[in-house]
């Protein structure tokens, strides 16, 4: 399955939620234009339908947080699935990155 993204808005945040898997270069266009034009730079991944990813995708996120955070905002994730916690703990990005359980302790990191 390709990605597939989602986007809406709660509150001051936007939220981005990806369905499917990140591993090509076309997955990460998707996220690319997905993100491109952001209106709200308080930004929400929301990885409970993301079945895989790798550094493809990491990066995508890398270049989207960055962004957020030049525009006084930030990138957080919600609901990864235990290879992608897995992942990004053995990578370290979990240091780089917040994570939360759901979506609800997302956006009140942002209230």
């Amino acid at each position: 399955m390709n990605l597939t993204v989602t986007s809406s808005t709660i509150n001051n945040c936007q939220i981005f939620q990806l369905q499917g898997k990140i591993l090509s270069e076309e997955d990460a266009e998707i996220l690319k234009d997905a993100t491109s034009n952001l209106v709200l730079y308080n930004v929400i991944f929301d990885l409970e339908a993301l079945t895989h990813i790798n550094s493809t995708g990491i990066a995508v996120f890398v270049k989207t947080m960055t962004k957020c955070r030049i525009e006084n905002g930030d990138l957080l994730f919600c609901a990864p699935n235990q290879l992608i916690s897995t992942l990004f703990k053995i990578t370290k990005m979990n240091d780089v990155f917040s994570m939360y359980d759901s979506l609800e302790s997302a956006t009140n990191y942002f209230k």
